[in-house]
């Protein structure tokens, strides 16, 4: 009768209040609950453990996002300096095509081979360039040898790429331009950083300097 009596017991359900046999309770986590409360338990556990790690990627975001919006500013600079670039690989082609008949084969050789070059080295930095604003992990490499170029640019050159070279093997660069970070990036599309006025305008200054260095021999020669 004991044993009869303990098994047909009520116990009241810990999720919903409900009076149930202590039999018809139901292992949920490191809880007990009646049939009807099992589903909706599990479900509660489960958004628990999503919210965890939610807060854990957003945490993450904002640690980085600063050194983030940095690399993708590279990748906006980089765009620049190739467009640039493309410029002065059609000016080159331009050139080519009037030396035929001014300065000779030889002259028109000379230009097709500048147009060349400046052709493939824009196309690299454009690459280059979508690689910083996606914050691809293969951008390292290429994105290395162009900065390790730059530095040649004594001094102003010297400058901003050995800044560059900073940003992308510092411990932050590092674990931005990884899978694990993209992963972080879509977990959280609801954090944006704000660019700062201040980067705005000095990135509107920059083109200027930019225009003005490419206008002015354009202009000179005409």
């Amino acid at each position: 009768m004991d044993a009869d009596s303990s098994s047909k017991a009520n116990t009241v359900c810990p999720t919903c209040g409900a009076s149930v046999p202590s039999s018809h309770l139901i292992p949920a986590g490191d809880s007990f609950v009646c049939p009807s409360c099992r589903d909706q338990y599990l479900q509660g556990l489960k958004e628990t453990g999503s919210m965890k790690i939610n807060q854990e990627d957003e945490a993450i975001r904002q640690e980085y996002i600063k050194h983030e919006a940095s690399l993708k500013s590279v990748g906006l600079l980089y765009f620049l300096g190739a467009f640039f670039v493309l410029l002065a690989g059609l000016m080159g082609l331009v050139g080519a095509l009037d030396a035929g008949s001014g300065q000779g084969a030889e002259g028109a050789g000379f230009l097709i081979g500048y147009t060349v070059a400046m052709l493939v080295i824009s196309g690299l930095m454009f690459a280059v360039a979508f690689g910083f604003r996606k914050l691809k992990p293969w951008v390292k490499i290429p994105g290395t040898i162009v900065a390790c170029l730059g530095l040649l640019n004594f001094p102003i050159g010297t400058l901003i790429n050995a800044y560059i070279l900073f940003l992308i093997w510092s411990r932050k660069g590092r674990f931005v331009l990884t899978p694990e970070y993209q992963e972080v990036i879509e977990a959280t599309p609801h954090i944006k950083y704000k660019t700062s006025i201040v980067v705005w305008i000095f990135l509107g200054i920059l083109i200027v300097l930019l225009l003005t260095a490419f206008l002015i021999p354009l202009l000179g020669s005409m």
